[in-house]
């Protein structure tokens, strides 16, 4: 997420190369190359060979979402919660059954907000997204606006 933030933010529809995003990021280039590449193969991400290459965002970067990028590159935190084989085999008792019941709602509510979030939502609130040469400058404003007038709450409050 951080590495895919950071392309937003820096790219402007320009290649940023993987070295660099490792570097302000403080994270492995080996780890970088295998995220952006599953991120390449869906159609995310986009490399660029050459001198002045790297990888780009392929989509604006509000028709991105957070959901879609955990998806791809952190299925753990993604998946629904798996039945214990063993539980499967005995009779759940009504506390479990309530427990159970419970956090596949609250997973639900997660995947489901995680699903509305795009990058430009979390770059337009950390003030990011202020570069005439951003990649989807109308929804920023649009949404800072909603968040000025009190139509929407930023993603942080609840």
């Amino acid at each position: 997420m951080q590495a895919l933030f950071d392309l937003a933010h820096h790219s402007h529809g320009q290649p940023v190369p993987l070295h660099v995003i490792a570097e302000r990021q403080k994270l492995s280039l080996p780890f970088l190359e295998q995220i952006f590449n599953k991120l390449r193969k869906a159609g995310i991400v986009a490399s660029v060979r050459g001198p002045r290459g790297g990888y780009v965002l392929t989509r604006p970067c509000n028709q991105v979402s957070v959901g879609e990028v955990l998806r791809l590159t952190d299925s753990s935190f993604y998946a629904a919660a798996k039945e214990d084989p063993k539980a499967a085999n005995r009779v759940l008792m009504a506390d479990e059954k309530m427990s159970r019941l419970l956090w596949n709602q609250l997973s639900n509510h997660i995947s489901a907000f995680m699903e509305k979030v795009t990058f430009a939502d979390l770059c337009t609130e950390t003030a990011s997204n202020t570069c005439p040469d951003c990649t989807c400058p109308e929804y920023v404003k649009d949404v800072e606006g909603q968040i000025s007038r009190g139509e929407r709450r930023p993603c942080g409050v609840l």
